[in-house]
């Protein structure tokens, strides 16, 4: 392992910077990982110089996960993020043009069970017209994370969005936005900002026809980091807190405990939880929220997953689980008294919800075992509904308008008025 640490030290300044930063651990080739994080500052001062402070995104991605390709995860991870803020903090990312969010570009879907509709983000008060939308009901907005598009197939999106169409007493709107959060990770969670601030803009007057108290922000991985930008935004815009922002496993690199990059915390709306469910590697480690649910404890892969993938995308889907009907008690979590007794497993407290029905106002960590498969909430009856029911899915029908008549099928994306 001392080789590989050594190599990475070799490959990062070196290899493609061609020059001599200061790497020397206290024992010479001994060098250890916190030797290489203490000196990420030094390694992104010499990725700056060899570029001329030109250096680009590609460029920092290329040569940074080449060095650390033969790192087990948590490691890739660690050194990741400490070059991501060191290189942020150097302030030399040099963005493409098109990779800076703009709020042309940026839109917000309602979605049906049989449609998906755009609206422009800066028109988001058009939604409010839709006959789709009720204004009565609660609304949720949602955010996915890293290289997905709201506009292709997204479990995230799809899965949330037919569980709540399961129930039937809340409007869902996805936010899309395109490539801003498909291009190189380190620049995708720069632009967690400006979307935030993108939709915080939005909001100010949305809010002013639908009621506040009805809205719910949520997000996964980088979705969550945007979705907490946001809430802080609205803030600094309002004087008023969003009720409730909920995060699934928010991304950890360059956002984690100590980073430059600002996470999704307590502080940014009137009530935050967040869901881990891959501590320390794609997810951030340290518990921030109201509520911190920690699913399997802190460690990184969870019951019925081989790898940090999977154990990324199992946050949402424990979620989405708890919205249907029937389930929303299926995932009883422990309380803790603290971060030791929960890593020890001795956590004795009393019992609460996670998902759905986590009570507003909820404080402090929590600690729950999950099955492998579904279901995946160990407290689930026999009223349970699965994700992969029939229930909020498109009921093909035929609708009659005056002498307009079609036909409306699952899954449909089109506009039904383009179809009239």
């Amino acid at each position: 392992m001392k080789v590989v640490q050594l190599l990475l030290a070799v490959i990062v300044t070196k290899q493609c910077c061609g020059l001599e930063i200061p790497l020397d651990g206290e024992h010479g080739l001994a060098i250890s990982l916190l030797d290489i994080f203490s000196s990420a500052r030094d390694i992104a001062a010499g990725l700056v110089q060899s570029q001329g402070n030109q250096l680009t995104a590609d460029y920092f991605f290329r040569y940074t996960t080449n060095a650390v390709l033969s790192f087990p995860s948590q490691a890739i991870v660690a050194v990741v993020s400490a070059l991501c803020s060191a290189i942020l903090r150097e302030d030399a990312i040099q963005p493409r043009p098109n990779a800076i969010p703009d709020v042309e570009d940026v839109a917000i879907q309602l979605r049906t069970p049989c449609n998906i509709r755009s609206y422009p983000v800066k028109e988001l008060l058009r939604i409010v017209d839709d006959p789709d939308f009720d204004i009565n009901k609660k609304v949720v907005i949602a955010s996915s994370g890293w290289l997905t598009n709201a506009n292709r197939s997204n479990d995230v999106l799809d899965g949330i969005g037919k569980a709540y169409h399961c129930r039937g007493d809340t409007n869902f709107l996805g936010i899309d936005v395109g490539r801003y959060i498909q291009t190189l990770y380190t620049w995708s969670s720069l632009n967690t900002n400006r979307i935030g601030e993108i939709l915080a803009t939005a909001l100010v007057d949305f809010v002013e026809v639908v009621p506040l108290e009805n809205i719910h922000l949520m997000g996964h991985s980088l979705g969550a980091q945007i979705m907490g930008t946001t809430a802080r935004h609205f803030t600094r815009l309002t004087g008023r807190q969003i009720p409730r922002v909920t995060g699934f496993d928010p991304a950890g690199p360059c956002f984690d405990y100590g980073e430059i990059q600002t996470t999704l915390s307590a502080s940014d709306a009137a009530f935050v939880d967040i869901i881990h469910s891959n501590t320390g590697v794609a997810g951030q480690s340290e518990p921030t929220a109201h509520a911190d649910f920690f699913v399997n404890g802190r460690f990184p892969i969870q019951n019925g997953c081989d790898d940090s993938v999977c154990s990324h995308q199992r946050s949402w889907q424990y979620y989405m689980e708890s919205v249907y009907p029937g389930n929303e008690y299926n995932f009883l979590a422990r309380r803790c008294t603290s971060l030791l007794r929960l890593d020890q497993g001795r956590c004795v407290g009393d019992e609460y919800p996670m998902g759905i029905a986590t009570p507003i106002g909820l404080q402090g960590l929590f600690i729950l075992n999950v099955n492998p498969t579904e279901p995946y909430g160990m407290n689930a009856t026999e009223s349970y509904t699965s994700p992969n029911s029939e229930c909020g899915v498109c009921v093909p029908t035929v609708q009659s308008f005056g002498d307009h008549v079609w036909d409306k099928f699952c899954g449909s994306l089109r506009n039904n008025s383009e179809r009239s």
